[in-house]
């Protein structure tokens, strides 16, 4: 189905940023329109709709379409730009989404023609506008992606990630490369091989041990024992290598902080069982941070912080100009910081759409029942935090804390020594226990110092 922000786009009318074209065999109206938004602040071409906002859609095989379309544009339009097309479907209608964000190698062209959007139409750039984009090329041509990076060779490279990357955009339809066996003419279609070397963004995304020269594409991982940050870490490790590798070993221990808990609705027999997380908001949570993270900085970086009731997920990036936190809950420009390692991200399936991330973020967790996220900007980077589902928390109880569980009932209370006693620990492995049963719900603490105690709540096993 097509979601409430895309009906509601449509709802809206076309724009200098929204465009409709009725009919797929008009690829050559597309093109150009997809081209007027990458020059500019960017913009969505829905294909299937009529210009008066009614759907009609693309016909019976939208998948089909949906490559040939993307294929075409791909041809066509230079230099090699990212944007993400998409099929929604409305009553058996689907449509054709063509996300495209602000481009950052500008002026992209058709056939030496540079177009551009004004307001609901689409043509050919007047001379003072080419000089606009001109002048604003010389300025992106620099940013630290397409820098050379010092020292790297092809020999550093990861060979299987390259292949990996090239069998998922072809069997997808992403892109379609002139020779996938061949690295350097990939890497050069790509924007990933500079005049002088091998690229920064070809080092973050292929190379074995990126953090050798660049030592801010590291991501930190923590688990904190309580809600107090000046806690004991239960967990706290560098992940580092090929940016895909990172973004999987980190999924897999942000995944084991994902429980599922069962729950008996009265007077229904049946059993629903519900996740404390959302694995979709945290995959997007974390490929966001790993895109739009600042990596020219050395004192940059992404840092994942695992909480007893939230994950919070911090980038060094800042969000872009005109844009607000506010903005993030509602349709909003995209202008990715780093388009190559964006595009390569989208060819790996890791990201479906630019610029909607923070709605389906959103919509995830309202789904799940969660608290809404929450994105701070402040001058050292962004922050996401993701929260629990409330009633699911982050945890399952050890057969130390089960027992204790059954030992005691509601309003029962035990201290920290006693608890000791019983199963002989250490002390700081009873606390951790204690506290986490308390983070879960299951105990209160009174009392201070020596007098501490923890009292058994209502909340059932």
């Amino acid at each position: 189905m097509i979601s409430e922000e895309i009906r509601a786009q449509i709802k809206g009318g076309e724009s200098n940023s929204t465009a409709f074209v009725r009919s797929a065999e008009l690829p050559g109206v597309v093109a150009a329109t997809v081209c007027a938004f990458l020059n500019a602040r960017g913009g969505v071409v829905f294909v299937g709709v009529d210009p008066s906002g009614e759907i009609v859609g693309v016909g019976a095989d939208p998948e089909a379409t949906r490559r040939r379309l993307e294929s075409h544009l791909q041809g066509v339009i230079t230099p090699k730009a990212l944007f993400t097309v998409s099929v929604d479907s409305e009553d058996d209608r689907p449509i054709i989404s063509i996300e495209a964000p602000e481009g950052r190698d500008v002026p992209y062209v058709i056939d030496g023609q540079i177009f551009t959007r004004r307001g609901k139409r689409t043509g050919a750039a007047d001379p003072e506008t080419i000089r606009n984009i001109v002048q604003g090329r010389s300025i992106e041509a620099n940013r630290w992606e397409r820098r050379p990076s010092v020292t790297l060779s092809e020999d550093d490279l990861v060979r299987h990630d390259i292949a990996e990357m090239v069998s998922s955009a072809t069997e997808t339809g992403r892109f379609v490369f002139e020779d996938g066996n061949d690295v350097r003419r990939v890497l050069r279609e790509l924007g990933l091989i500079a005049s002088n070397g091998l690229t920064n963004a070809c080092d973050i995304l292929f190379a074995k041990r990126p953090a050798q020269r660049h030592p801010q594409a590291r991501v930190r991982f923590i688990q904190f024992e309580s809600d107090k940050t000046a806690a004991a870490y239960l967990d706290d490790r560098w992940v580092e290598g090929p940016l895909h590798q990172v973004y999987t070993q980190l999924m897999e221990k942000i995944g084991a902080h994902v429980r599922v808990q069962s729950f008996f609705a009265p007077g229904d027999r049946g059993r629903e069982d519900r996740p404390n997380y959302s694995l979709e908001a945290l995959r997007e949570g974390l490929v966001n941070a790993l895109a739009h993270r600042d990596y020219a900085g050395f004192s940059g970086g992404v840092t994942v912080s695992v909480y007893p009731d939230r994950i919070e997920i911090w980038n060094s990036g800042r969000l872009p100009r005109g844009i607000r936190v506010i903005d993030l809950k509602r349709l909003h420009p995209s202008i990715p910081p780093n388009p190559d390692i964006t595009h390569v991200l989208y060819l790996r399936r890791l990201m479906e759409r630019v610029g909607r991330g923070t709605q389906k973020i959103i919509a995830a967790c309202d789904e799940l029942g969660a608290r809404p996220p929450v994105w701070k900007d402040a001058p050292s980077g962004v922050t996401l935090t993701i929260y629990a589902a409330d009633g699911v928390v982050d945890f399952a109880l050890s057969p130390r804390q089960a027992q204790l569980m059954e030992q005691l009932r509601p309003g029962d209370s035990i201290r920290l020594s006693d608890y000791m006693q019983q199963t002989g620990m250490s002390e700081r492995q009873a606390r951790r226990d204690l506290s986490e049963l308390e983070s879960a719900g299951f105990l209160t603490r009174f009392g201070q110092a020596r007098a501490t105690a923890y009292r058994r709540t209502e909340r059932t096993v």
